[in-house]
C-alpha cells in the first residue's frame, strides 16, 4: 500500500495545510489608567500553513501473510 501518492511523485504535492489562529483585533490595556486600546491588525495574515507530519509524507506500508 503507498499513501499520499502525490507527495511521492512531487515534494510540493501532498502537503496538508491546517487552518492558521487569526485574531485581527488585538486590545492593549494602559496600566496607569486602564483604559482599553484596540488595534485592528490591517494585514492579510495567511489563513493557511503547511503542517510537515508524518500525514504529508508517503508512506509505504508491506503486508506479509503466512499461513501454515
Amino acid at each position: 500500500d503507498i499513501l499520499n501518492v502525490g507527495n511521492m511523485i512531487s515534494s510540493e504535492w501532498g502537503i496538508r495545510q491546517n487552518p492558521r489562529d487569526i485574531q485581527p483585533l488585538s486590545i492593549n490595556v494602559n496600566p496607569s489608567t486602564f483604559e482599553p486600546t484596540y488595534i485592528y491588525s490591517t494585514v492579510e495574515p495567511t489563513t493557511f500553513i503547511d503542517d510537515f507530519s508524518l500525514l504529508s509524507r508517503w508512506q509505504m506500508q508491506v503486508g506479509l501473510r503466512y499461513i501454515f
